[in-house]
């Protein structure tokens, strides 16, 4: 049952700006997608796999060869909703473990903030996967109006279970009158999390109002492991479910009803014609038998171009709102888009005019809206893709180049009593690979001993970078036990600082 805040949040009037005057905003994050778990990219290798609906959107929106993203969720998540790179949030080594003490930290202005003082509504669907800690970590105290999902990095999808023991499927709400108020859905239990999803963004459109803007921002939990949907998403002509890649099929499936029903909700509601649709996963596909980076190296938690370009498009029926059609070379990185929507959604002169709080004084976002409205130039030139200090590996872009430094293969993880260098010191130099990512982007040829002039110039423009990493949240506290904790028998979040339950949360452990 509905709460009456989520009732509250989805009918708030129009304040600010109205949908006459904005876009509407559907940002659709697949999950763990690779570049060959989708028809429109590489159509000579995706010959197993047909998603009909998402590669008729990719080609009659516009079509973002170069999208670059972290190479793990946590990461990804974070410069998305930040603007900046890893580095610089302290998320540079790993995604959020179980039983970290923070969250993404809660100085950061993310860019739902900015839309709800632009006068948007917020709602995320799914995946969260940025600290749960504390109650000033959740997602409706960080810009959105109400969330439903799960917290973690993954949980199953029809018992929504962590390791088969901890239960993690919540909502939130917030209003400026009452705060935030967290309700876990034991209801949803046995219900297949993608079927829930659809008919949680049916019920918000349902109850918004179409003059006011709107920011729907559907994480969905697809296509990260475990895989499996219902045997009613299987096609007829590849139903063996015991077969990976027809299981891969059936969760595109269930992906495009979430995205044709969303669609068509819109249409109802007459806003479908004043909405961007933003389209993209959040990294690369893991390592197996279910998801393809074909024709592209190595799968996510690698830096190399299967683990960080990902599928990535816009589309709108409207041509005043995206003027650009076709493919773009342009690079784009997942930061971009904080800068991009805040710009697209009525800039900051609200949140300054509303709130205490000033912009960030460093961004590594790059506003796209060019891109959108005129193919004439390219914004962005080069991209930081990541420096890791605990695996000693970092990579960079630069025009058509791309370098990667150390071991590509290191399992190292981030222990609390090691020091980990921020400087120059980092990274194992000595290793080196240098690709032509335009004519080589399986990144097959090893150009480094040829271009050791490029290697230097893209060496250097990394170290510039070395001394801007803020601490690793891997190096934070941690709480003994704190998940699983058999005294709260949940992962929603409970105040650490003092031991205590808020008497309004309900935790129940589920056979």
């Amino acid at each position: 049952m509905m709460s009456p805040s989520f009732f509250l949040a989805c009918l708030l009037p129009c304040l600010v700006v109205c949908a006459s005057d904005r876009p509407h905003i559907l940002f659709i994050m697949m999950d763990d997608q690779g570049y060959n778990d989708i028809g429109y990219t590489y159509p000579e290798y995706a010959k197993d796999l047909v998603t009909p609906l998402i590669d008729g959107l990719a080609h009659e929106g516009l079509i973002l060869d170069r999208h670059y993203t972290s190479w793990l969720c946590t990461p990804s998540r974070a410069s998305l909703l930040t603007g900046k790179y890893p580095i610089a949030v302290g998320i540079q080594a790993d995604m959020f473990t179980l039983n970290t003490r923070d969250c993404l930290g809660t100085d950061e202005i993310l860019f739902p903030e900015i839309l709800r003082e632009n006068g948007y509504a917020t709602h995320l669907v799914g995946k969260w996967h940025l600290g749960y800690a504390r109650w000033d970590c959740m997602p409706c105290m960080r810009g959105f109006d109400t969330a439903y999902g799960f917290t973690q990095g993954s949980t199953g999808y029809r018992n929504h279970m962590i390791i088969r023991e901890w239960y993690d499927f919540y909502s939130c709400n917030f209003t400026k009158e009452d705060g935030i108020q967290v309700s876990t859905l034991l209801e949803a239990q046995g219900e297949y999390s993608m079927n829930l999803y659809t008919e949680r963004a049916e019920s918000i459109l349902e109850l918004h109002d179409p003059e006011q803007p709107l920011f729907l921002f559907m994480s969905l939990q697809t296509v990260h492991s475990s895989y499996v949907a219902p045997g009613s998403f299987y096609s007829s002509w590849c139903s063996d479910t015991s077969e990976p890649r027809c299981t891969m099929q059936a969760m595109l499936n269930a992906a495009e009803e979430t995205l044709n029903r969303t669609i068509g909700k819109l249409k109802e509601k007459g806003m479908w014609n004043d909405t961007l649709l933003v389209y993209m996963s959040d990294n690369g596909g893991l390592d197996n038998d279910y998801n393809s980076n074909l024709p592209l190296k190595g799968h996510k938690a690698t830096l190399y171009e299967g683990g960080v370009r990902t599928p990535a498009f816009l589309y709108s029926p409207n041509d005043d709102i995206l003027k650009v059609r076709g493919r773009t070379a342009c690079y784009v990185h997942i930061s971009d888009w904080y800068s991009t929507l805040i710009e697209l959604t009525g800039g900051w002169d609200a949140f300054k005019n509303n709130t205490t709080k000033q912009p960030p004084p460093k961004l590594d976002s790059i506003d796209q809206t060019a891109l959108l409205m005129t193919s004439e130039t390219c914004p962005r030139t080069e991209i930081m893709v990541h420096i890791d200090p605990v695996k000693r590996i970092a990579s960079y872009i630069k025009g058509d180049f791309k370098v990667l430094f150390g071991n590509q293969k290191s399992d190292a993880s981030c222990e609390e009593d090691v020091y980990y260098p921020f400087n120059e010191t980092c990274v194992e130099w000595h290793e080196v690979q240098l690709y032509n990512i335009t004519e080589d982007p399986a990144e097959s040829i090893n150009m480094a001993e040829n271009f050791p002039d490029v290697v230097q110039e893209l060496m250097e423009a990394l170290v510039l970078y070395m001394g801007e990493q803020a601490p690793m949240q891997c190096q934070l506290p941690t709480v003994t036990n704190s998940f699983p904790n058999t005294d709260v028998p949940y992962c929603l979040p409970f105040d650490f600082q003092d031991d205590v339950i808020p008497p309004w949360a309900t935790y129940a452990l589920l056979d």
